[in-house]
């Protein structure tokens, strides 16, 4: 019976593996690991205001702020999660639901890509590939905009895979870039790949191409526009935003000076970085043994989004974050270089290998924190603040409490003045004497010894500046 049992499990084709090692990593710990953080929370926030029926806002000091700027993402990330919790409840589980659907899309898009380009095999390790790193499970877990603005840019390949230049397929491929920058801005890169595969296709006098990449840019710059309401782009401050964050580069954190991590080579040394390389590697070379079977254009557009994700990277804050959509792209042709550098057999070795560590790094709960001081501070802070007045700058914690008009949420991003809308402006200056609820470092913790009330953990409470209580 057993060896009958064991001769259909090697029926199967990979996919079914592929489909169980997908399914354990995304699902396990699904709510707690990663643990909820800053940024997911934020998002967390308008989505959680948008199924509570208070509109696509951020709640700022008791201000209901629609379409606020400072969250660089879009509805394609917000309204899934929304409903998600109106359809559960609020819990970082039931607003992750959405996210398992984007990874699992992005799976699939990512496979038919390889299994269309090259061959099944091909498709197989690139899916594996995917599955098995950790940063693609760990930021497609959380309600970030990244996982979900690549998936809509696979789609946008994909579309343009097609042997045929039709208006519809180009319409299609248009939408879909549209739709990667609605759902996470930076992917607005895709726009200047765009440029330079239009311009290449100009000078080679590819008038068909011309037409096609003219009608994929007007449908991706339409439907991005429209994303670009929900983002806040029609307020004064959202030139302002991208002034701050692109020319003067200042942090969104105002007591952090912002270095760009190309000014601190040391901490390119990193694992995750020579991760970077060696993939690189493989794709260019991947990449040049293929080049004449791909569409030109299909090649200009994947390896200018790759090499500008690299550059946004090298000129940002150190976010691997910000690295990841270039080594997801790269991942493409990483198997198809291995081959050719390796050959088959050594291939296998090298992609196995490959994807043990990666699968065991993630499987070892690396690259990612799963601490539950957060969802512990929320529960305490629920218990003994209750009734009384109180800012509180940590949305990790914010997003788990329930309503209370007692209960303030502020922003880190908003205490920059530069950053601050007008309608805020004096419900910040009266804010100025209520406690602040906030986390700081065990540094921190140990110089203001004294200063403050203790919650819980790194989580604390300072009380206003004593000229507010005379």
């Amino acid at each position: 019976m057993r060896m009958t049992s064991l001769r259909r499990l090697s029926h199967l084709p990979p996919e079914c593996l592929l489909l169980a090692a997908f399914l354990f990593f995304v699902l396990r710990h699904l709510g707690t690991f990663p643990a909820a953080w800053a940024d997911d929370s934020l998002f967390m926030l308008v989505a959680k205001s948008v199924a509570q029926g208070h509109g696509y806002a951020l709640p700022i000091l008791g201000y209901d702020w629609a379409h606020p700027y400072i969250l660089a993402i879009g509805p394609t990330l917000i309204f899934p999660v929304a409903l998600s919790i109106k359809l559960f409840g609020f819990s970082v589980a039931a607003a992750r639901i959405p996210m398992v659907l984007f990874l699992l899309g992005t799976t699939v898009t990512v496979y038919l890509f390889a299994l269309r380009s090259f061959n099944r095999t091909t498709a197989r390790w690139t899916a594996f590939l995917f599955i098995s790193f950790s940063a693609f499970i760990n930021t497609g877990k959380p309600v970030l905009g990244e996982i979900p603005g690549f998936f809509f840019l696979m789609l946008g390949l994909l579309a343009m895979q097609r042997n045929s230049r039709t208006v519809l397929s180009a319409i299609m491929a248009g939408a879909a870039f549209g739709l990667a920058v609605m759902t996470k801005l930076p992917f607005g890169l895709i726009f200047p790949a765009l440029g330079l595969a239009w311009i290449i296709a100009a000078i080679r006098r590819d008038g068909k191409e011309t037409m096609f990449l003219t009608i994929v840019i007007v449908s991706a710059v339409f439907v991005a526009m429209i994303g670009l309401y929900w983002m806040g782009a029609f307020d004064k401050g959202f030139l302002d935003e991208l002034r701050i964050f692109l020319f003067e580069k200042k942090s969104v954190v105002p007591s952090d000076q912002f270095v760009p991590i190309v000014a601190r080579p040391r901490e390119l040394l990193r694992m995750a970085y020579g991760h970077y390389v060696l993939a690189a590697i493989l794709a260019l070379t991947g990449w040049w043994t293929t080049r004449t079977k791909m569409r030109s254009s299909l090649s200009v557009i994947i390896l200018s989004v790759a090499a500008l994700f690299a550059l946004y990277f090298l000129n940002g804050p150190g976010w691997y974050r910000a690295l990841l959509p270039s080594t997801l792209l790269l991942f493409l042709f990483v198997p198809t270089g291995a081959r050719r550098l390796l050959g088959r057999y050594g291939s296998i070795v090298f992609l196995g290998g490959m994807i043990f560590a990666q699968g065991y790094w993630q499987f070892n709960y690396r690259g990612a924190s799963d601490s539950p001081e957060a969802a512990i501070a929320a529960q305490t802070f629920a218990a003994e603040w209750q009734g009384r007045d109180v800012v509180i700058l940590s949305p990790e914690v914010f997003v788990r409490l329930p309503e209370n008009s007692h209960w303030l949420f502020l922003s880190e991003e908003l205490r920059n003045a530069e950053r601050q809308p007008p309608e805020l402006r004096q419900r910040l200056e009266q804010a100025k004497c209520l406690p602040i609820f906030r986390k700081e470092s065990h540094e921190d913790l140990e110089k203001k010894k004294g200063t403050y009330l203790p919650v819980s953990g790194r989580y604390v409470v300072f009380s206003p500046s004593s000229d507010c209580k005379q």
